[in-house]
């Protein structure tokens, strides 16, 4: 695990974190370089197709196999390979951006 929450639900239970460099477009036009921070949650993403089986072997109690760990880097790299970062709620940051305006924000 690690020391960082979940950005999704909140919770302890990230067990990576994949940074990915990207670019952003700023409300001036330009283009920003940024890293972006996937979080590979036990809670969120057990049922994705995708990271379910990196957390499945993560959180697995069992004793695990040599070739268990083959199929592991198989499964880390086709995640890193398509995980994408998500586009921000247009909502919620329309909410985010008032409040820093409004001083709310710590």
């Amino acid at each position: 695990m690690t020391d960082w929450p979940c950005h999704r639900c909140g919770t302890d239970n990230v067990l990576a974190v994949l940074r990915r460099p990207g670019t952003w477009t700023n409300l001036s036009g330009n283009r920003v370089r940024v890293v972006h921070k996937l979080h590979l949650c036990a809670r969120c993403d057990a049922d994705d197709p995708l990271s379910g089986p990196v957390v499945e072997y993560l959180t697995a109690d069992e004793a695990r196999h040599p070739g268990d760990v083959t199929r592991l880097a198989w499964d880390l790299l086709r995640w890193i390979d398509q995980a994408r970062p998500t586009k921000p709620a247009e909502n919620a940051l329309t909410a985010e951006i008032d409040a820093w305006y409004r001083g709310d924000l710590d």
